[in-house]
């Protein structure tokens, strides 16, 4: 049995000096990672398609030694993915971690969006809402470019043994609660399915990825409600518990924060005997929504 010192959060949780990658990293939830990273010493690399945005996340900090990093990237893209990979295996001999947390939504359409009438008036209604690219571009974003990514950053994801470390670096998908919930959330039908398919890719790549060989653990995470451009929560700061447990179904009364969000990634990012896992963290939506 190891000594309490084994134990203290600073050992079970010390990631510095680690090398990091955050695709989506310069807003919401994509930035909130990358600041927990930076914070506890980690060189974070950030990617994003809107060069400003990324650029004004980049930071140095002082104190802990960790950086945030920006480099424009396009996830849907498979030689702009490829020539990234080479252009960070130029600038660093290994990888620690892989957050693949770019992603897409699609339109919320609210309760007008429910379908009444006759069968004929219900397909109209709901052929109408979308075409065929809509459900395709958000595949591309939320389930093909994980797969793309991944396999693309094997190599230094490995390299990490060679340089010290016990394990390989692992990779962390960002999904949501939406991949998970069984109704369409509003008619968010092209949404919800890929964020499914970000789960069933995870788990796919946590089996493949597993063997001797490789050994890099693949997880993912399905938040519910974080400040985010998708989910501006901001707005409703100043409402009751009993506005979010009765509107947004969180018997915890609250959306998540920032502190939250740092604690679920480390979390997984850290457990060596972790891979293959979904963590739900939703305020209790989902066992409100059972």
């Amino acid at each position: 049995m190891a000594g309490l010192n084994a134990f203290t959060t600073q050992s079970l949780f010390n990631i510095k000096g680690w090398v990091a990658i955050v695709t989506g990293g310069g807003t919401g939830l994509g930035l909130m990672t990358a600041k927990a990273l930076a914070a506890n010493g980690v060189k974070v690399y950030i990617t994003g398609r809107r060069l400003e945005k990324i650029k004004a996340a980049e930071t140095q900090d002082a104190q802990s030694g960790g950086s945030i990093i920006a480099i424009q990237l396009d996830v849907t893209d498979k030689a702009s993915i490829l020539e990234f990979a080479k252009t960070i295996g130029k600038k660093e001999k290994f990888i620690n971690l892989l957050v693949n947390n770019a992603g897409q939504t699609s339109v919320n359409y609210g309760e007008k969006w429910t379908p009444h009438g006759d069968p004929k008036a219900v397909s109209e209604k709901m052929l109408g809402y979308q075409d065929f690219d809509d459900w395709t571009s958000i595949y591309k974003v939320n389930v093909a470019s994980i797969y793309f990514m991944s396999v693309a950053f094997i190599p230094l994801l490995c390299a990490a043994r060679d340089h010290g470390y016990e394990e390989a670096g692992n990779i962390l998908n960002i999904s949501s609660i939406s991949g998970i919930t069984k109704g369409s959330q509003n008619g968010q039908f092209s949404y919800n399915a890929a964020k499914a398919g970000t789960i069933s890719i995870t788990e796919q790549l946590g089996v493949e990825l597993k063997n001797s060989g490789l050994e890099i653990r693949v997880n993912t995470l399905a938040p519910g409600y974080f400040p985010s451009e998708m989910t501006p929560v901001e707005q409703y700061k100043d409402k009751d518990k009993e506005y979010f447990r009765q509107n947004w179904g969180t018997p915890l009364g609250r959306a998540g924060t920032p502190q939250d969000y740092a604690q679920a990634v480390f979390g997984l990012v850290v457990n060596k005997f972790v891979t293959g896992a979904v963590l739900v963290i939703d305020g209790g939506y989902l066992l409100a929504s059972a």
